[in-house]
Order: structure tokens, then sequence, then C-alpha cells
């Protein structure tokens, strides 16, 4: 008999062909549960589309969009983390399954990813499914990946979360790096090279780093560039000059202005653009803020009695991310109206 697969609130039967959540059963079409099933049992490698395809459409010539069509299927219902796109090769089942959680410090060390500083981050990506596989493709395609919006819009968790997903496409590690509390400028070479684990690099810190990344296939994310931009730009410049794997995204208010530079604007999150309460809750803004409502007060639900005056407030805030993860939080002493 075949053994069951668990991961987070998600159950995966394959003698059964069954996928439960929360212990409750999930309708998946069978292509998608073949596709699914493939991948959690080739998890410990990246997965080429000609072998999906092989695997779920055997002796058949189908188009492309077929295997889009799948692998939306799966990640609505198990979560766009579960399945990482590793671009210009293929995809990896990600998802820690139950029974392969480390049993000591040595395995724990075995079943590691690949290097990485990433924050645990301790709340839901809402939204921005779109914006996050754009920039996936932009990052595929160029070195230097900018995205670029007003305060408060989202860049930094839309590049945690890119950054996160890119994991199995950089063998020698994802680093995350936050000029944020910076107050000298000249100190961005020294931030980065710290947070890369790099020794004595206090004199020629830029040296040092370009030395250290020159043949390694890493990924830094430099976040809230926009005042240390000089310094940023002659630091990304240097480095992408002379290590020839290393990919930059940077987060700022203003683009770089670099040579080759590919920007992502972040928008605000989709409003709802009816009355409809479906539309109400499927919007952007909406979800995020009642994610964050449900922090503090855990049955909080949208319904015909609240659901306009939550999508005036998502209007009122212009979609803005943090504004709307502010006021989420005031709903255990205020009420909505």
């Amino acid at each position: 008999m075949l053994g069951q697969y668990r991961f987070g609130s998600s159950e995966v039967r394959p003698a059964e062909r069954q996928v439960l959540i929360d212990g409750t059963p999930a309708a998946l079409g069978a292509r998608a549960f073949d596709l699914l099933l493939a991948l959690i049992e080739r998890r410990e490698r990246v997965v080429e589309k000609s072998e999906l395809f092989d695997v779920v459409w055997p002796g058949l010539v189908v188009e492309e969009n077929n295997l889009q069509v799948q692998l939306s299927s799966i990640r609505k219902l198990l979560g766009r983390d579960a399945i990482a796109t590793i671009h210009g090769r293929g995809y990896r089942f990600v998802a820690a399954l139950e029974t392969e959680a480390p049993k000591n410090g040595r395995d724990r060390e075995e079943t590691t990813t690949n290097p990485n500083n990433l924050p645990q981050l301790r709340t839901r990506f809402i939204g921005r499914e779109k914006a996050l596989d754009d920039c996936a493709d932009l990052l595929h395609g160029s070195r230097l990946l900018t995205l670029s919006g007003i305060g408060g819009c989202g860049k930094t968790r839309l590049a945690q979360e890119l950054a996160q997903r890119q994991l199995f496409a950089f063998p020698d590690g994802v680093w995350f790096v936050d000029l944020g509390p910076l107050q000298d400028a000249e100190r961005v070479p020294a931030a980065v090279a710290t947070t890369l684990g790099i020794k004595d690099a206090i004199e020629s810190p830029l040296e040092r780093l370009a030395e250290h990344l020159k043949s390694r296939q890493t990924l830094v994310v430099l976040d809230s560039c926009e005042h240390v931009i000089d310094a940023a730009v002659e630091s990304v410049d240097a480095l992408l000059g002379k290590c020839s794997a290393l990919k930059i995204v940077a987060t700022s208010r203003e683009a770089l202005g670099m040579k080759g530079e590919q920007i992502f604007m972040v928008r605000s999150l989709s409003l709802p653009s009816t009355t409809d309460l479906d539309e109400i809750r499927r919007s952007e803004a909406v979800r995020l803020f009642v994610d964050h409502a449900r922090l503090v007060l855990p049955d909080f639900v949208v319904d015909e009695r609240n659901a306009a005056a939550i999508a005036e407030i998502c209007r009122r805030l212009d979609g803005i991310a943090l504004a709307i993860e502010l006021a989420a939080a005031r709903v255990k002493v205020l009420s909505v109206d």
C-alpha cells in the first residue's frame, strides 16, 4: 500500500487518489493529482518539464499551457509555497513532509536547503501572486532586479517571498541584507560582507566581497536602498562587474538608475471594484485586512454587515499594505465602522 504524505494542513493519499485539507477531502482533478504525486515522489531534485509531461500525459502530445493550468490548480489548493519554479530547469516540491522532520542536529544539517539567512516570516503572503510570478520571470532574464514603489507598499515582503522561492536556484546561497538601519552610506559593502559571513572584511570590504562571490551562484537582496542609493549603486556595479554568477534584487523607493537594471513597480494591493460580497472578499487589500484582523480576533469574518466598511477602509488607505496591516490590528478595540 502506498504511503501517505502530510505537510502543513494537507495530506496526500496516493492509494485513494485523494487530497485532504484539514482532514476534509478537497477537489483536485486527475491530471493535477498525477502531477502533484510526481513532484512529491521526486522531491529530492528539480523535475524537468519534459519528464512531467511523460509522467502525467504518457504518449500524448500536449501544449505547455496544460502543465501551467494543473500547477495553478495545485497551488490554489496547497498554497504557492508547496512547489517552487526553478526557471530554465523545471519544478520542485519544497513543502516539508512531516515524516522528513529532522530527528537530530546531524539530520537537520543534512536536510537543510541552500545556505541563506532569510527571515522566518510570521504572517502569510497575501495577494501579489501575479507580481511574484512576473518578478521570478524578470529575475531569470536579468542580473539586477529593482522592486520600486512608495513606502509601505510591500516591496520588502515581495522581495523576501521572491527570495524564499528562489532558494533552490542558487546553490551557493540567498542572502537578505537590510540597509534600512545604516546611517553611514560608506558602510554598505561592510554590511553586505557581514551578512555573508565574510571575516576580515574591515579593510577593502568591496574587494573582499567580489573575491568571495566571484565564482559563486548567489542571490543577494539589498533592502531599503533609497537612503544610501549612491553607495548601493557603487557596490552593485562593482559586484556585478566582477561576479558573473551573482544576481541582485534591490528594493528602493527610486530606481538605482544603472545600466542593465530591470525595474518592477510594486503597486498597491487590488481593491474591490463593486459592492458584490464575493468580489470584496477576493480583493487583495481586503484579504490582507482580514488576515491581520484574525491575528487579534481569530473569528473575524467579512459578511454583509461589515463588508462595505472594510472595503472603504482599504480604499481610503489606497491599498497600501503597511497601512492596512496597522488598521486591521485595531479591530480588537474598535469596530470596523
